[in-house]
């Protein structure tokens, strides 16, 4: 209600206090406006990661931008408020620098020129804090960022050649600082100034150091420098960095990066001594392959033996196609019956034979299965059907491994047969070339060679690893007989061996030593293979082959036990027409039975007959076909095409002909009657070599040949066809006589040298020239003996050479055809 009045003295006093208020306002703004900007710039390292090389692409991988960086500047989260730093400080500019792994952050201040040095180390030490007090971390290492004051003038370079240098073995990076006095050039006085202390005071900042080498005061190489090796690379990029064109005790600082060459303690150790170090890094190798891949060729080795991968083997795969695929088209089981090649156990004892290797499959592997039968008699379809339900089976399929193009396509299918991968074939023929190289140069082989042979004994020892593996414990265990102590203190045995049948592993060596390739080192190998299989009773070992002589190998390599032999013959004659009949339509019985019956009962032979009659011929015109294709084969194997090749058969033709004569007449013949004629004198050689070559097959009786048969039965009849063409034959018999009158007329010319050495023994009143006596009593009957053999002989050869002047006269007289 009573506003009190001011006097006239105090107004004037309030508005002087104002008034002064005001002048001191805008004398601080007009002495701010007038300091000075500065420029200068911080260094944050750890914002990328550290590029090494020009190869290194992690400082890629971060998104961070120029952008993004000037943000996360403004946003504070590396950096305090502009507000809150002295001397008005502002941020002009971020250059980031992937290859230091950091940023430059420029910017700009206001203060004295005197005061220019604290005020730098006052924004510094508050930055620093602010960052320490955030403990800023990256996602590509542990440490945290730092951030350092520019001192000198950094060199933003992009050089692909100048990175951090890794020093001998020790993770330390090392600088290169070239020193040239900032007032006179070279001059030394300068340079020598700047000591070891003064450079660690500079650098020691910026991380810690390992050592420092300044150039001796002797040396007269310009300019002058020395090394600075820190213990952390990015202690080397900040400070070249940050110290780069710095001043220092007069002397300004070059700081770049230097590559010197490396030295590896062990690198050199090598190199120096290559004869030691070669063969263990061939035993590293082999150690690294040992440990790594085996594991995983074993693994896919089991997953082939044990179908792991095939569905078709799982039972529900089975039961499932069973009840719906097989329900609807049923015509496909009735069309696999139709075919001869479903059925290989058409006779009875084939069927005999299947009951036998079954029940031998049932035991313990304690010795081979060997199967013989001639070429084309089915036995590898005998094998497929016995096996075909066995769990655990693997093929080694020789005649295909023998058919390939080179060595290494035969290490490839072997390894594919037997599931072994994986498989580098390519660093066989590698390694051989390094092995010749280091031996040209060194003159000792490294060990690193990997021949054919060494890479087939590599894959069957990890088939047999994994044999053993997949074998029930039951059977492979030592301690497969545990002793049990009885009350009366002696020891019986009890056997253990609990396991299914079904569970033992199966090998089939098909094909195994051919006759044509009986010296092939394939063979040892898996004779080696088989007799570790059988003797630790892992698996049972299933040797299928056409060649007898197998036993004799198999006997060597294990010579204390007994095989199992399963014989495969040919079809009686009765049980192979009933198998044309059933798979072949109506044709006339009468002559489909003589065809079969001339045909005879091998397998492939019969499988061929029917299916030329069902594309439409004959059974007389189908068998013609087989006849005169077996004709052609003997021709040529047995004869040759000319003289040339005749010289190379290891028989000669009469040998041949003789055996044919004589298995055309009754299909067989005596071993002996053949071997002791005149045309062999005893030699059975070639009656080997025409075993080899399937012409003839020689039955066995205990181990010792006692029979002479045709290759197959087919040949039987083509031996007669061959005989009845008579110019051929005529030829041959012409052959015969003269070899045979040459024969003879050799022994009478040994018979009359007999004679002749005998009578330069006695005088001509035939008295004896030493010791007296006559010429009677035992010289007398030899004499005699002698004689009358001459005189038989002489009537064999007139027969002879009897035939020989009618054969020439009959083929002179003969009309060409």
């Amino acid at each position: 209600k009573h506003v009190p009045s001011l006097s006239s003295s105090s107004l004037l006093g309030h508005t002087f206090i104002r008034r002064l208020a005001t002048l001191a306002t805008e004398s601080a703004a007009a002495n701010s406006t007038t300091l000075p900007i500065h420029h200068a710039q911080f260094f944050f390292d750890n914002v990328y990661p550290l590029k090494l090389n020009a190869f290194d692409f992690r400082s890629y991988i971060s998104r961070l931008s120029r952008r993004s960086l000037e943000t996360k500047l403004r946003q504070n989260k590396w950096l305090p408020p502009e507000n809150e730093l002295p001397y008005e400080f502002k941020i002009e500019e971020v250059v980031p620098r992937r290859k230091e792994g950091g940023m430059f952050v420029k910017f700009t201040y206001r203060v004295d020129e005197a005061s220019r040095g604290i005020a730098l180390k006052e924004i510094h030490e508050t930055v620093e804090k602010f960052v320490e007090s955030k403990d800023i971390i990256p996602w590509f290492n542990f440490y945290s960022m730092r951030v350092f004051l520019v001192k000198g003038e950094p060199l933003v370079e992009d050089m692909a050649g100048r990175f951090p240098a890794r020093l001998d073995d020790w993770l330390y990076y090392e600088l290169f600082f070239a020193f040239m006095c900032q007032l006179l050039i070279w001059q030394f006085d300068y340079v020598t100034c700047l000591s070891g202390d003064s450079l660690y005071h500079t650098f020691r900042r910026y991380g810690r150091i390992r050592d420092i080498t300044v150039q001796p005061l002797s040396s007269k190489d310009l300019p002058r420098f020395a090394t600075i090796i820190f213990t952390r690379i990015r202690s080397a990029t900040s400070a070249k960095s940050c110290v780069h064109k710095m001043v220092v005790d007069g002397t300004r600082l070059s700081v770049f990066y230097d590559t010197l060459p490396k030295t590896n303690m062990i690198y050199n150790w090598m190199t120096a001594h290559p004869r030691i170090s070669i063969p263990l890094i061939a035993a590293l190798v082999a150690a690294i392959s040992y440990m790594i891949f085996d594991p995983i060729r074993i693994f896919f080795i089991t997953s082939k033996i044990t179908q792991r991968f095939n569905i078709q083997e799982y039972p529900l795969y089975q039961w499932l196609r069973k009840e719906t695929i097989d329900r609807f088209w049923a015509y496909r089981k009735n069309s696999d019956e139709d075919d001869p090649l479903h059925d290989v156990s058409m006779w009875s004892e084939r069927v005999d034979e299947e009951v036998k290797l079954r029940n031998w499959l049932k035991e313990p592997p304690e010795t081979f299965v060997v199967v013989l039968g001639p070429r084309g008699s089915g036995k590898s379809g005998f094998i497929d059907k016995v096996i075909q339900h066995k769990k655990n089976k693997v093929f080694i399929r020789c005649d295909h491994l023998l058919n390939s193009r080179d060595e290494n396509e035969l290490v490839y299918k072997l390894a594919k047969q037997v599931g072994y991968f994986p498989l580098f074939t390519i660093f066989v023929a590698l390694s051989n070339i390094i092995d010749t190289v280091a031996s040209a140069t060194i003159g000792q082989k490294t060990g690193f060679t990997s021949t054919t042979d060494a890479e087939v004994k590599q894959i069957l020892d990890v088939l047999a690893l994994a044999l053993y593996r997949i074998a029930p414990d039951a059977l492979t265990k030592r301690n497969r007989l545990l002793l049990n102590r009885s009350p009366s203190g002696s020891y019986k045995s009890s056997i253990v061996d609990t396991y299914d049948s079904d569970d033992i592993p199966v090998l089939v060596i098909d094909s195994y030593m051919t006759k044509d390739k009986e010296s092939h080192e394939l063979w040892e190998h898996l004779t080696k293979l088989a007799v570790f299989l059988v003797e630790n009773r892992v698996a049972h070992v299933i040797i299928v082959s056409s060649n007898t002589a197998i036993n004799k190998t198999l006997s060597k390599a294990l010579p204390y036990k007994t095989f199992n032999y399963v014989v495969l013959s040919d079809a009686p004659p009765e049980k192979a027409i009933k198998f044309v009949r059933r798979y072949v339509g109506s044709v006339d019985e009468r002559e489909l039975e003589d065809s079969v019956v001339a045909l005879g009962g091998r397998l492939t032979d019969l499988k061929m007959f029917i299916k030329k009659i069902r594309d439409g011929q004959t059974s007389q015109g189908a068998f013609r076909d087989l006849l005169g294709k077996a004709v052609m084969e003997i021709r040529k194997h047995a004869f040759g095409d000319d003289t040339e090749d005749a010289k190379n058969i290891p028989w000669t033709g009469v040998q041949f002909w003789k055996v044919m004569v004589e298995l055309s007449k009754s299909g067989n013949v005596d071993y002996d009657s053949i071997k002791y004629s005149p045309a062999f004198k005893g030699d059975d050689t070639p009656l080997k070599a025409m075993e080899e070559a399937e012409l003839i097959t020689i039955v066995q009786h205990y181990g010792c040949p006692y029979l002479i048969r045709p290759g197959k039965p087919l040949y039987q009849a083509a031996f007669s066809e061959i005989i009845a063409d008579d110019h051929f034959a005529d030829t041959m018999e012409l052959q015969m006589n003269q070899y045979l009158s040459a024969f003879e007329t050799a022994k009478v010319q040994q018979y009359e040298d007999e004679l002749a050495k005998l009578g330069s023994c006695f005088t001509e009143d035939g008295k004896r020239l030493l010791g007296g006596g006559s010429a009677t009593g035992d010289v007398g009957e030899r004499v005699k003996w002698l004689a009358e053999n001459i005189g038989n002989k002489h009537v064999v050869i007139a027969e002879y050479e009897k035939n020989v002047r009618s054969l020439k006269k009959k083929i002179a007289d003969r009309q060409p055809r």
